[in-house]
């Protein structure tokens, strides 16, 4: 994909730089250059920008069914009690 968009890029420019001034030139490849790349890039990218939201949202509800059932915070605490050391070997 992005191939041809590049492709497309390359293409305007060449007409960009055969126009009889320089700001018609620029105008030429900003509206039928990059415009419209930008404009499928955003299309293109719509279906990963879904995916990451439903992402979150998942690791969201995930972590506030963990918080939930169980009362903690989210962070791990060290155990109340101190744990004793292993017996001295002779």
């Amino acid at each position: 994909m992005f191939i041809v968009i590049l492709g497309w890029l390359y293409v305007i420019a060449m007409v960009a730089i055969t126009a009889p001034s320089v700001g018609l030139g620029v105008v030429i490849f900003v509206g039928g250059g990059l415009g419209p790349a930008l404009l499928v890039l955003y299309i293109a990218g719509s279906r990963i920008r879904r995916v990451r939201a439903l992402r979150r949202e998942h690791v969201a509800t995930a972590a506030a069914d963990v918080t939930g059932a169980t009362g903690a915070t989210g962070t791990f605490a060290a155990p109340d009690r101190e744990i004793a050391p292993p017996p001295p070997s002779d």
